[in-house]
């Protein structure tokens, strides 16, 4: 999935200013990606935590 996030970044980067843009909006798009799917991940394990939580009570 972080790849698709660098490719949307990437190509309009490239589009608007040339090499030096697609290779900054690959790396944002990268870091876009990872904050997304940490996020996720963080969200799912606060879930479990969560029903963890209630089960012991």
């Amino acid at each position: 999935m972080i790849f698709v996030y660098m490719i949307v970044a990437g190509v309009p980067g490239l589009m608007f200013l040339g090499p030096a843009g697609a290779v900054i909006g690959v790396l944002l798009g990268a870091i876009f990606g990872a904050t997304q799917s940490n996020y996720r991940k963080i969200a799912d394990l606060e879930k479990e935590l969560e029903e963890l939580k209630k089960e012991k009570a």
